[in-house]
């Protein structure tokens, strides 16, 4: 049997004044990964299994108070055989 292994990344942008808050929330999501960050932009990554599982993740960063906004710039897919997860 085989699944799929999505891998994501997002620029994010985010109010000064609330950028320790949003990367402890973001921290705080299974599977999310802080690659860089400044005082206004993340660049987020997120592994998952299913195309949904990532934009639930999206959604989610989107809805942290102080993030402007959260843009998707690359997205991977591919079918994992047996054993190789």
């Amino acid at each position: 049997m085989s699944k799929e292994l999505h891998i994501t990344s997002l620029v994010v942008q985010v109010l000064p004044q609330k950028m320790a808050d949003v990367r402890q929330e973001i921290m705080t999501i299974e599977n999310a990964e802080l690659s860089v960050n400044n005082e206004v932009k993340l660049v987020v990554v997120i592994e998952g299994e299913t195309q949904r599982a990532l934009m639930d993740c999206i959604e989610a960063i989107n809805a942290i108070p102080g993030v402007l906004s959260a843009t998707m710039v690359y997205h991977q897919s591919e079918t994992l055989e047996e054993g190789e997860e």
